[in-house]
Formats: structure tokens, sequence, C-alpha cells
């Protein structure tokens, strides 16, 4: 909307929201295309029709995608609410397999696998398992995978996605970076510091950013500590196998290089 309006294309620090003085000064809208499609819906079929599905908390339906280590990775409809092991089961994915997903996508949050399957795969449901829906994106990591380097290398990557204009996220988010780079790569037990300064960090760029980036990142760390505790601290005798394996999530770099 700044870039409509004649400016550059970087966000604007609220209020004013969007709803309140956006394009030309006049309230406007911002939503996906999903909602649209919703919203056309329950114009022709009514409410009820869309009640029909989902969970009382979370009514309908919503798209999903399931990625990672899955057979049959793609976009699914589900009904809200819907356990996540029923989600992940539609790609192929069966509780064994699963280690831990990131539920909302990189902007998300880890859930450990048994608290992963048993979570309704809604907002409300992600939200009290300590996760979230988000963009509607489940990432499966298998048991080999290494939680830490996956997250190590996705919060290197959001770094460099800044639109440079804030300090949080200039100087933030390569600095929580190289912290979890040196607890999933490092060795030697250099990497005992580096668990405090991911979460002194974090403290310092959540909520400071004109917008959310910083606390996607934030968030994404502190739930990678949190469910891969025990990791960590047998990555202080050195990267475990998994970090030094081929990794399960795509990234922009790996398809450029």
């Amino acid at each position: 909307m700044h870039y409509l309006n004649g400016g550059t294309a970087v966000p604007l620090f609220v209020p004013p929201r969007p709803f309140e003085r956006g394009v030309r000064g006049r309230p406007t809208l911002v939503a996906n295309v999903e909602t649209l499609a919703n919203v056309a819906l329950i114009s022709r079929h009514g409410a009820g029709w869309f009640r029909s599905l989902g969970a009382p908390d979370a009514p309908g339906s919503a798209l999903v995608t399931v990625g990672g280590a899955v057979r049959q990775p793609g976009v699914y409809e589900i009904a809200l609410g819907t356990p996540l092991r029923d989600v992940l089961a539609l790609a192929g994915a069966a509780g064994p397999d699963v280690q831990a997903v990131l539920a909302g996508g990189y902007f998300g949050s880890w859930l450990a696998g048994r608290q992963a399957l048993d979570a309704p795969a809604s907002q409300p449901g992600l939200r009290a398992a300590g996760a979230s829906f988000g963009a509607g994106i489940l990432l499966v990591l298998p048991p080999g995978g290494c939680g830490l380097a996956e997250t190590a290398r996705i919060v290197r990557y959001l770094a460099g996605q800044s639109a440079g204009q804030c300090g949080p996220c200039v100087y933030g988010l390569p600095e929580i970076a190289a912290a979890l780079e040196e607890i999933a790569f490092g060795s030697g037990g250099r990497n005992r510091w580096a668990p405090r300064a991911v979460r002194e960090l974090s403290g310092l760029v959540e909520g400071r950013g004109a917008c959310h980036l910083p606390d996607g990142v934030a968030r994404l760390a502190a739930s990678a500590l949190r469910v891969f505790a025990e990791d960590v601290r047998h990555h202080e005798r050195g990267p475990c196998a998994g970090s030094r394996g081929r990794p399960v999530f795509w990234v922009p770099e790996d398809h450029d290089e």
C-alpha cells in the first residue's frame, strides 16, 4: 500500500492500520483469495452451510499445505478441527514417521511429534498446543532429521529477507541466525553460550519492527530451543548425524545453488 501511494515498497509502522487509512488515504481491505472465496460461498449458501463442517470454535474448511518428510506433499482441503495425525496421513505421513511438526510455516512454531499428532488443525486448537495455524502450512520432520539444523537454515534465510529499514531486522536477525548455526553446527563446547544469546536477542527484536518478521523469527527460534532442548545439550559435544545430512525443508538458497 505504501508503494501504491507513491512511496517505497517497505512496510510502515502502525497505527493507522489499513482498514483505517490505506490506499489513497481510504479504508483498505487486505484479504487472501481463500477468504474471498469463502465469503462468496457463504453469501450463496448461508452461514449454516459453512458451519456444517469444522469445529464449533473453528467452523468451515481450510486449505493446508503439507510438506517435509511426507510421501505426497501438496495442498489439501480439510475440515477445521481435524486431528493433525489425520491431516498428515493425507500426505502419507504416519505417527512413527513424525519426530516433530513445524506448524504455521517458517513464521510458525515447532511441536513435538506426539503433541502435534493430537492437536486439532485449527487456530484455537494449535494455539492451545503452543503453535499457530498461520498460513495453514505443516512441515514434517522425520525421526532422523535435526530440528536445530533445519531451524538455523530457515532463520538464516529469513534474516536475508529484511526490507533493510529497521535495526531489529538488519542487525538482530543475522545475529540470531549465527547463534542458531553455532548450536546446530558448532563443536567443542564453544556453542554453550548460543542458547542464551538466542533468547536475549529474541527479546530485543520482538515487537520492535515495522512488520512482524522479527516476531516470527523469535517465535520460531524459541520453539526450537524448547522442543529440541535435549538435542541442544547433545550438540554441545558436536553436530549430530542429522545436521550433517541432507536438509529436509526447502529454502530458496538451496534451490539457487
